[in-house]
């Protein structure tokens, strides 16, 4: 991309970025990569493996998270169909799908790379959101450094403080533990301290790590473009945080502090990586049920059907 992608860089968002949630103004639409007919033409052959579907309810307290299917019908129909229903599609991945998308996510993470003095990033990602009319993410957190682009619709976005009482450390351990998704427990009064973005075409925020979000759209389609990477610093969190659920779950031992500075982080390192050489939490992990499929002909956009597991 000629251009730069990051339209509005001042010098100082260098030292807010990674500690301070950054709003920005981007061009990832000139890029064509995201109309509705190059995102057709991607979905008609996404693989499996690298999408979810879901539709949610209408609160945190009966959220009616289901994981659905869209095999066998074209882009465009599935687009409608989410258009009219209440549903996520993530399309995860892209980079690995289509080399168009890994040669942006590139260029976001070179620009990022020479705007923010001494960052290096590795293990980027690329996804590709698309959501229906007044849907939402319910409040959750992820373990990667995070940011959300808008393409096209609009959004609000909540981010919370990466602390108690609104990201206990045993959330946090299960998540990075894989012993659930990305939910943690919310109560409304958080929005009181949440970070309030309302997201239009064109813009995007980063936060900082680990911070809890939730997204509601407004009333029309929305398509958005998630950019994840990790760094040194990132990855130390990890281990940290996995040492310390397992020093809980196996050992009973409560550890106090996430804290990634000092020589408590080399032990937990180690613990992590001889729990995940070895798969010892492999059995107590998430695993995905398929429920339903997109029905363009169903007024939901969607119909129900045995369930599966998704391998």
């Amino acid at each position: 991309m000629s251009k730069p992608i990051l339209k509005d860089w001042q010098p100082h968002h260098a030292c807010l970025f990674g500690k301070q949630s950054l709003p920005l103004q981007h061009g990832l639409a000139e890029t064509g990569l995201f109309t509705k007919e190059a995102l057709s033409e991607l979905i008609a052959t996404y693989p499996r493996s690298h999408y979810n579907i879901n539709t949610m309810g209408y609160d945190h307290d009966s959220p009616d998270w289901r994981e659905g299917d869209i095999s066998g019908f074209d882009g465009e129909d599935v687009i409608d169909a989410i258009d009219r229903g209440r549903m996520w599609l993530n399309l995860r991945r892209v980079m690995d799908v289509d080399p168009r998308y890994a040669g942006l996510l590139n260029d976001i993470f070179s620009e990022f790379e020479r705007q923010v003095p001494g960052l290096q990033t590795f293990k980027q990602n690329i996804g590709i959101l698309i959501s229906s009319p007044k849907s939402q993410v319910f409040y959750h957190a992820d373990i990667p450094g995070q940011s959300l682009w808008q393409i096209a619709g609009r959004k609000r976005v909540y981010v919370y403080p990466a602390q108690d009482p609104f990201l206990p450390m045993t959330s946090l351990e299960d998540i990075v533990l894989g012993e659930t998704e990305e939910e943690i427990p919310y109560e409304s009064w958080f929005d009181d301290y949440a970070e309030v973005y309302d997201l239009e075409p064109g813009q995007m925020v980063h936060w900082p790590l680990n911070r809890p979000h939730r997204v509601v759209n407004e009333d029309c389609l929305n398509i958005s473009v998630t950019t994840e990477h990790w760094t040194p610093e990132i990855r130390k969190s990890y281990a940290v945080n996995y040492g310390n659920g397992v020093l809980r779950r196996v050992l009973g031992y409560a550890p106090r502090s996430r804290s990634i500075e000092g020589m408590a982080v080399y032990p937990k390192a180690a613990i992590a990586l001889f729990c995940k050489a070895l798969k010892l939490r492999q059995s107590r992990q998430f695993v995905r049920r398929v429920d339903f499929r997109i029905d363009p002909n169903a007024p939901t956009g969607i119909s129900d059907i045995p369930a599966f597991e998704l391998a």
